[in-house]
């Protein structure tokens, strides 16, 4: 018997679509009862949340703009445990426009439905981070069982990030990822990024409109769990399953763009670009101070055109590779975004006589830069690389605090492209510094009022104290307000400041009841006090999925000083711990001293590496269970 191939086919395409034309894509499905009389996840019984329905499109309207519809249902079980729910979060770059939104919440009162309506644009509140503006609204009225329903359109001329998130920290019951294109103007491949999740209805089709062929992209995924939460995570959306579309082709009447074929073409291209190389290619000499450019060896002079950039220049919290303004409008301004910033440092060091050049990065919340497929999609940052007897060092002017190759914890994302002249290189690039956390304290017993009191002291060196710099030149009152938010203990007075060899210092007093025991005359204290490494645990149950990042290898030490009271004795001390690998890689020292009537106890960990493979993770958590148990031993004091 023969079979006509070309038939069978032909029928075999015909019952595909038919099967996926059954599945309605854009079908918000409509209000029901059984969503708010439903008390658990089928997915994840235990889940506080979960999200009933998510759908987003992007579609490219005849004038070029691309509009974003977005459509979000949302079961809130355990409102206490879905915080991160209860927070709706609408995200714009500059230059796109919030056209319309709606929110809805649904609760069951007494076999009632009760609704509450939210659209007017005045309810929500404005924060702008890292050249976004984002929307955000508090959900008001959300109580266990509630249903959030909200969507919004926004107007858009970024035809770059069109990504959307597969996977979340709770279940997903459906969702939906549409996006829409004239043929002849543009050419997308999708990257799918992360964890390779396939759509359970998928259409790919082209359609008529208005005399333009148009390309239309759906996949519909059902039932999905939620992502797999780790600590110790560079960062965790890398990982997450995602739609990436990149963009190949585009030609409009603003400008054209083709896919790169090398890094190379890239840097031969932005060489030529306006707020780019033709910015690189200003004139700086009156910048700069002369005595900075002579008596100095290479190194040093350039530190000290480092300084003078941070000295006399801000960053505006802009990402960009890009300039957004001239560099006489930067001169007066004075202020400006990372490209500005980290050009301007690559332009001095080559008017003082100094190799020096652009590193183009992605940021670690950026995701990894994939360098075997060339493009501008997935580079968000520049930093200011020099190259000084064959030896590369790299410099950050948008963080105050840096130092050379003592970066910012964003740019530590693995992979960056070197531009020199008309080439780009690839370049692995690792934190090789090491940081230290000191966290001292000084304290009495108050056995009257069954009180310890003392001052406490916390020092930042390295890649920490860029962070907890940056932090607190955000926002000083926060910064200092989060120290009694993070400990248990009534924390007052808090004084932070930048010590002259960039080290940052945070100096309080605290008291604090819950402390100590008294039982009978006698007197039992956990000398650690409101410090311990419960922020920090190593306790996953799941295998672990993804390597240990701590970004930077580093010390953290706790020394705590203790005063007796003169009418009382040491019954027992807690025992001492010392352990160490074999290559010095991890070590670990608990130790008690007395020097009359005071107690010192040290507890330090050192970890010699950035990473670790995540076969490491069982050893870890072995290591900070000897940590834990030798920072819950307790001392034991009696009256006289």
């Amino acid at each position: 018997m023969r079979i006509n191939t070309k038939l069978n086919a032909a029928i075999c395409c015909l019952a595909f679509n038919l099967f996926f034309a059954q599945h309605k894509f854009l079908s918000p499905p409509a209000f029901s009862e059984d969503d708010l009389k439903k008390t658990s996840s089928l997915i994840e019984k235990t889940a506080p949340a979960e999200i009933l329905y998510n759908s987003v499109r992007y579609n490219f309207m005849p004038n070029g703009s691309v509009e974003k519809e977005y459509y979000s249902k949302i079961k809130i079980y355990d409102k206490k445990n879905a915080e991160e729910w209860l927070n709706i979060e609408i995200p714009l770059y500059l230059e796109d426009k919030l056209e319309k939104y709606d929110v809805k919440i649904y609760n069951l009162a007494n076999n009632k439905v009760e609704k509450i309506s939210i659209d007017k644009k005045e309810q929500l509140k404005e924060n702008f981070t890292e050249g976004l503006k984002i929307y955000k609204l508090a959900v008001p009225n959300v109580l266990d069982g509630s249903v959030i329903e909200y969507s919004y359109k926004i107007a858009t001329n970024n035809i770059f990030n069109l990504k959307y998130f597969l996977e979340y920290s709770i279940p997903v019951v459906y969702q939906e990822y549409n996006l829409e294109y004239p043929d002849q103007q543009l050419t997308y491949n999708f990257n799918t990024t992360g964890s390779i999740i396939k759509a359970k209805y998928n259409i790919s089709s082209t359609e008529d409109r208005l005399n333009k062929l148009y390309n239309v992209f759906r996949f519909g995924y059902e039932n999905m769990k939620p992502v797999q939460k780790e600590k110790f995570v560079k960062d965790l959306d890398r990982y997450r399953g995602k739609i990436k579309p990149e963009l190949k082709r585009y030609s409009g009447t603003d400008f054209i763009y083709q896919d790169y074929k090398s890094w190379n073409e890239i840097a031969q291209n932005l060489d030529k670009h306006e707020e780019f190389g033709n910015f690189l290619k200003g004139n700086v000499d009156q910048i700069l101070p002369e005595k900075i450019k002579t008596g100095y060896n290479s190194v040093e002079k350039a530190d000290k055109i480092f300084n003078f950039v941070k000295d006399n220049y801000k960053w505006n919290r802009e990402y960009g590779i890009l300039t957004t303004q001239s560099l006489k409008q930067l001169t007066k301004t004075k202020a400006g975004n990372s490209a500005e910033m980290n050009l301007l440092l690559v332009m001095l060091l080559r008017n003082a006589g100094i190799e020096a050049n652009p590193l183009l990065i992605s940021t670690v919340d950026n995701g990894i830069l994939n360098i075997v497929s060339p493009s501008l999609g997935n580079i968000n940052f520049l930093l200011a690389s020099v190259k000084i007897n064959n030896q590369i060092y790299f410099y950050d002017a948008t963080s105050f605090n840096s130092k050379v190759n003592l970066l910012p914890e964003r740019d530590w994302n693995d992979f960056g492209i070197l531009l020199e002249k008309n080439n780009g290189t690839e370049v692995n690039f690792a934190n090789t510094n090491i940081s230290k956390k000191e966290q001292i304290i000084k304290a009495s017993l108050d056995v009257e009022n069954s009180m310890v009191k003392g001052t406490y002291l916390q020092r930042d060196n390295g890649m920490y104290a860029i962070e907890s710099y940056d932090e607190f030149d955000t926002s000083k009152d926060k910064y200092n307000q989060s120290f009694a938010t993070t400990y248990s203990a009534d924390i007052k007075d808090v004084e932070s400041k930048r010590l002259e060899n960039g080290d940052f210092e945070s100096q309080m007093k605290f008291s604090g009841n819950n402390l100590m025991d008294i039982v009978g005359s006698k007197l039992i204290i956990n000398p650690i006090l409101f410090l311990n490494t419960k922020n920090e645990s190593f306790d996953q149950v799941e295998a672990r999925k993804h390597q240990i990042d701590f970004i930077s290898a580093f010390e953290k030490e706790k020394r705590i000083e203790l005063e007796i009271p003169e009418n009382y004795k040491v019954v027992s001390l807690p025992k001492e711990k010392k352990i160490a690998t074999d290559d010095k890689e991890i070590s670990y020292l608990y130790k008690v001293e007395t020097a009359g009537n005071k107690l010192m106890i040290t507890s330090k960990i050192n970890i010699g590496s950035q990473n670790y493979p995540k076969e490491y993770y069982p050893f870890f958590k072995q290591i900070w269970q000897v940590i834990s148990a030798a920072e819950n031993q307790v001392i034991t004091l009696e009256k006289k």
